[in-house]
Order: C-alpha cells, then sequence, then structure tokens
C-alpha cells in the first residue's frame, strides 16, 4: 500500500478523460489507450494507461505500463496509484502498490480493477458524469522525493456519429407476411450506408402478424451501437417500444427483435397509430466507430495536487470509500422537482407554468441568483416570464438544474439548450450542449453551428467548427448553407477561410 506519508510527497500525477466512455467497444484482451506521457524524475521513464473495458467479462481491467525506450534504465522501482475518479476529484476506486519493480516494456495493475455493472449501471452517475470516465496514475519516487509535483493532464474521444429520425411505412394495411420495408442509414461525412433497419412480418393464417424488425450493420468500421425505436401516434406523442445496445462484433451479425403490438393490434387502433394508414417511427441511434482522437492537453508544475487539497480529511487515501451518497442526494433533488408543494417561485413559458425554488435555481445560475437577491419583479411577484423559451427547453433546462443530468438530444433542441443555458449563465450544460454539437457536426449544419458560436462568443466551439468546415472545405463552400452565410455574414465567413492560414502562420 502506499503510505500516508507519500499521500503528503511529491509526485507526478496524470489524469486522463475518455470521452463517450459507454460506447466502448473493446472485446476480451482488447483495450483503450492512452497517450503517452514522460515522468522525468523517474529516469525520463515513457508510460501509458491501458483500459480493459471487455463487455465480455464482468470487471474492467486498468494498468499503467512503461514503453520500450534506448535512454533510461532496464528496470526502475516506483510507488504506484491507479484510480477512478468522481468529478469532484474523489478516488472512486484505487490500487497501490509501492516498490514495484518495472522493466521495460511491462506493467501493474489489474483485470479485476472495478466491477463492470458499478461503472456503467449501478453507480454510472457517480463514474461517468457527462458519459466522461476520469482516471488517475499518481508515481512516487521509491527512494528520496521528487523536486517538485507535475500533474499532466490528457483526453481521449471514442468517435460517435448520432442519428434521430423519422421512418414513415405508407399503406401499412397492405404488407404481406415476409414482405419488408427497408431504411438505410447513411454517414454525414461520407454518404456511405452503414446500416440497415428493415421492418417485415411474421406469421399468418394460424397466428398474428408480428412486426419484427432486423438491424443490419454493413460498414466495417462500426463497433457499437445505441438504438431506440418508438411509434409516433396521431397526436405526436411517442410510445417506447424498443432500446438496446448492439456490439458488432462479427461483421455478419445482425439484430432481431419485434414491436409491442401485433399488425392485427395496430390495425385495431389505426386513428391512433395508423392516421391515413401511414406506421410513424422514430429513430434514434448512435454509431460508435474503431477511431478514438486522444491528446495531453496540458502539463502543470509546482501546482497543489488535488489529493493535497483534501488530505485533511484523507479521502483520496481511502481506496473504495464513497462517504458522500451522491446518487441519493440527486435523486432527492429530482424528486423536489416534480413536488411543487413546497415550490416558492414559478417559471412562465406561453403555454405552461413550472414550479421551482429559489434557492435551487440560485446555486445553479447567477442570473436566477441576480433576479432573487435584488429588488427584482421576479422577487416580488414569485413568476419569471421565460416565454422565449419553448416548453421542451424549459423542462430540460430544470432537468439539469436539479440532476446535472442531460438527456439525449437532437441537434434543433441541442442549440436551444445551448441557447438557454449560455442566457442563464450555466456554464457547465453550455459545455455539454456544445459537446453534443460537435459530435452531431456535419456538413449540412456546421454553417449553422458557426453562427451560434460566434453570436455567442464560444470561442472553443467556433474554432471546432471553423477546423471541420475547412476539412470538408468542397462540400460545404459549394453548399446553400454556404451561400446563405455569405449573403447574411460575410465577415464570419472570410475569417473562417483565413482561420487556415491562420493556424500555419502560428
Amino acid at each position: 500500500m502506499v503510505s500516508k506519508e507519500d499521500s503528503i510527497r511529491k509526485c507526478f500525477t496524470f489524469i486522463w478523460k475518455l470521452e463517450n466512455a459507454s460506447y466502448c467497444w473493446q472485446s476480451h484482451l482488447e483495450y483503450i489507450e492512452s497517450p503517452l506521457f514522460i515522468v522525468d524524475e523517474i529516469h525520463e521513464t515513457n508510460w501509458i494507461l491501458r483500459l480493459f473495458p471487455s463487455i465480455q467479462r464482468h470487471n474492467i481491467g486498468f494498468y499503467v505500463r512503461r514503453q520500450a525506450d534506448n535512454k533510461s534504465l532496464e528496470r526502475v522501482i516506483t510507488h504506484c496509484e491507479l484510480a477512478f475518479l468522481s468529478s469532484d476529484g474523489t478516488a472512486l476506486h484505487a490500487f497501490k502498490t509501492t516498490n514495484a519493480e518495472i522493466r521495460k516494456g511491462e506493467g501493474i495493475g489489474s483485470l479485476e480493477f472495478v466491477s463492470r455493472n458499478e461503472v456503467f449501471f449501478a453507480r454510472r452517475s457517480v463514474y461517468l458524469p457527462q458519459d466522461t470516465l476520469t482516471l488517475r496514475c499518481r508515481m512516487w519516487k521509491s527512494v528520496g522525493e521528487m523536486s517538485k509535483d507535475v500533474q499532466c493532464f490528457a483526453r481521449t474521444r471514442i468517435a460517435v456519429e448520432k442519428r434521430s429520425f423519422l421512418w414513415s411505412i405508407a399503406n401499412f394495411s397492405t404488407l404481406k407476411p415476409h414482405g419488408k420495408k427497408t431504411y438505410e442509414i447513411k454517414s454525414h461525412d461520407n454518404g456511405k450506408n452503414f446500416m440497415s433497419l428493415e421492418l417485415y412480418l411474421t406469421g399468418g393464417r394460424l397466428c398474428d402478424e408480428a412486426v419484427r424488425f432486423k438491424m443490419i450493420p454493413n460498414y466495417q468500421n462500426i463497433k457499437m451501437c445505441t438504438f431506440q425505436l418508438s411509434v409516433v401516434d396521431a397526436s405526436k406523442n411517442t410510445a417506447k417500444c424498443f432500446r438496446d445496445e448492439f456490439w458488432c462484433l462479427d461483421l455478419c451479425a445482425s439484430k432481431d427483435f419485434t414491436l409491442f403490438c401485433t399488425k392485427s393490434e395496430l390495425l385495431e387502433k389505426k386513428n391512433t397509430y395508423l392516421p391515413n394508414d401511414v406506421l410513424c417511427l422514430r429513430c434514434e441511434c448512435t454509431f460508435s466507430f474503431r477511431t478514438m482522437q486522444g491528446e495531453i492537453e496540458k502539463v502543470d508544475c509546482d501546482c497543489i495536487d488535488i489529493a493535497k487539497k483534501k488530505s485533511d480529511n484523507h479521502r483520496l487515501d481511502k481506496g473504495n470509500e464513497f462517504p458522500v451518497p451522491i446518487c441519493i442526494l440527486i435523486d432527492n433533488l429530482k424528486s423536489m422537482l416534480y413536488n411543487s408543494c413546497l415550490s416558492d417561485v414559478k417559471l412562465k413559458t406561453k403555454s405552461q407554468t413550472y414550479p421551482a425554488h429559489k434557492c435551487i435555481l440560485s446555486a445553479r445560475s447567477p442570473v436566477f441568483e441576480a433576479m432573487f437577491s435584488n429588488d427584482m419583479k421576479e422577487k416580488i411577484n414569485d413568476c419569471v416570464d421565460i416565454e422565449d423559451l419553448n416548453d421542451d427547453t424549459v423542462l430540460r433546462l430544470l432537468h439539469y438544474i436539479y440532476s446535472a443530468e442531460v438527456e439525449e438530444l437532437e441537434w434543433a433542441s441541442a442549440i436551444e439548450l445551448y441557447e438557454a443555458a449560455d442566457k442563464y449563465q450555466i456554464l457547465s450544460l453550455k459545455d455539454v450542449c456544445s459537446s453534443r454539437l460537435k459530435n452531431s457536426l456535419c456538413v449540412n449544419n456546421a454553417c449553422e453551428a458557426l453562427v451560434l458560436a460566434d453570436l455567442h462568443q464560444d470561442e472553443d466551439l467556433k474554432v471546432f467548427v471553423q477546423d471541420f468546415i475547412l476539412r470538408h472545405g468542397k462540400d460545404i463552400i459549394n453548399s446553400e448553407e454556404w451561400e446563405l452565410l455569405m449573403e447574411t455574414n460575410l465577415k464570419l465567413a472570410a475569417e473562417t477561410l483565413c482561420f487556415k492560414y491562420k493556424e500555419k502562420l502560428k
């Protein structure tokens, strides 16, 4: 075990964030690798972290591995700690060792580091805030002490592509057994078909005809897919009928499932489910690809380690302990959102009124805090008029304020929630929406994202979108969206075209 004295000694700390972590696809002994980092004061040795999140195992593996190099010693001895962190820097689970002798090409860690169920399901909100897993490796000298604390921060993003679309199947009543309808899902980047969705009927004569679906991946780089299919009724409401995850471990694999009712049951309720004999389905899916983007973000020297800030209560040195039941706290806060008896303010849109609590709104938003701290009409009337926001956006905004959770977002919803987060200065929500917009960026919506980023002075999003536009220059600059941008915001269009050359001059 790393001693109590080690916890206050100077050390090298490597913190690695894995974004879109729930879309890991790795099988048995496959791993995700961090960017390489160098520990200067341990003989200038090179290291990487390896995460084994296999969907075929009950546990997640976690190792630090020394890379082969020509300069350093054949073997080094170090104290080491590996941990998963919560959003506030608390160690949720830790593996510790002292005087570990590590040769070139060898590593230390455990294939049984933590339960996969605990990370991805039972305590998901704690381990995976915003679907990001944070891993930490700390190293100390075995003899003597390092001259300074060093923290190195890295980030890896699993590439995902999201889709949300309506599939309308006309003349549904005429569909015969074993006849099928097909929807091709295409990539935004290259237009290739990478997934087919088939609807067909089975049965007949002796039994009701079941409505079945098949997902067929036909793009070899797809590794994993999450899929939700809902029936849209005549009132535009949805009835969830299927949600699943699908790993493409076999190139010939497909996924079959059955709708929640048969053809005859749909026909019996045709006024509800088959207006004009059209079955309307909403499909939401996310695809994970083989590609990942990783980089070292920054290195801080002579820093105050997060662990040392909290050394007074030793929360980070207790390994598996997690003293604050955050999940329970979040559940309690969410229950307050739907319990109007204790509310003391209302948020009013054009069509609805939503009860809320001044103290919670104020704690989460400096704009609300200003409203309720000064003699403004919102404080006096106990009512905030927000007629510029639609009901869906207000509900999503409140859900985040009370739970720090964001559900899946379509493009338009992400933009509206981004604008609401900016208006009320909820910066963490703005960052989440920005990340969703980046993941959903495509040729058709890049210009819209650019205008949004420029309007809200979001330099990070703006640079990301400008880089995307230049990488897809021919397709975007020849599009109607670019022509409209040239007409309405010539300065922004020109700035984007100059962006490439400014980057080269840096």
